[in-house]
């Protein structure tokens, strides 16, 4: 009732402007970017664990770019338009997670699916990661992209490194196990 009355009081541009801080306070509090890996009804956050990509600033004379891990698979299940989630939901247990490392076109948008397909393909930029989740844990996909020269031009990617991390920094998946190793051909 209290609320009511507050409401009568508040002349009309007050109250426009709290109710459009009020949704937009609700709709940054949403998991709206967040995968849902896992069959059954929705559970609650003590029942799954989280797995975020990490993000990455890249900078050039005049641009700054956003690159991030994202995720192509998990236990062999393709996730279908991969470039809309930042994170996904797991249930507790061994996972293989596909990740891939996409990097921030700028203005050039139109080329994200045809770059999500050449990631995929691609071992020096994609790896499975393999490891046990925990119930209400959250880990991060960590990467290490190594470049042809100083330049940090997308172009000069020449491999990257992926490694997994809970909160505390612990490397769940080592650097090691998610180093890239390329294949040598015997002629």
């Amino acid at each position: 009732m209290k609320i009511i009355t507050m409401f009568k009081t508040l002349p009309l541009q007050k109250l426009a402007i709290f109710l459009s801080l009020t949704i937009t306070l609700a709709a940054c509090a949403t998991d709206a970017n967040v995968y849902k890996a896992y069959a059954g009804d929705e559970r609650a956050n003590l029942q799954v664990s989280r797995v975020d990509g990490d993000r990455y600033i890249r900078t050039d004379w005049i641009n700054r770019y956003v690159d991030k891990v994202r995720f192509l698979a998990v236990d062999g299940i393709s996730i279908e338009n991969p470039e809309e989630f930042d994170s996904l939901q797991i249930a507790p247990g061994y996972h293989d997670l596909r990740v891939y490392y996409s990097w921030d076109l700028g203005s050039q948008r139109g080329l994200a699916p045809a770059l999500v397909s050449f990631a995929a393909s691609r071992e020096n930029v994609s790896r499975t990661l393999r490891f046990n989740a925990l119930a209400s844990e959250r880990y991060t996909v960590k990467a290490n992209p190594v470049f042809n020269s100083q330049r940090l031009d997308i172009t000069e990617l020449l491999y990257v490194d992926f490694w997994i991390e809970d909160r505390e920094g612990n490397e769940i998946v080592s650097r090691e196990e998610g180093r890239y190793v390329p294949v040598v051909e015997n002629n």
